[in-house]
């Protein structure tokens, strides 16, 4: 049987990234979340605020 594999969404994808950049599991997946009308945290905005020294706890309450 051939394997169906689904591809991983934007929002999964967003919080892959944000893991990369050291956030936890919770942290990312509450940063790619997908906002009202579309919108979302941008994860150059993210790393942004993590090259000017931000904790990833403090990144995390900027943002949301």
């Amino acid at each position: 049987m051939p394997s169906t594999r689904i591809p991983p969404t934007a929002e999964q994808e967003r919080a892959s990234a944000l893991m990369a950049l050291g956030f936890t599991a919770t942290q990312a997946f509450l940063l790619a979340a997908t906002k009202e009308r579309g919108e979302h945290v941008e994860t150059a905005e993210v790393r942004r605020l993590l090259e000017m020294g931000c904790s990833h706890e403090t990144a995390v309450r900027i943002l949301l």
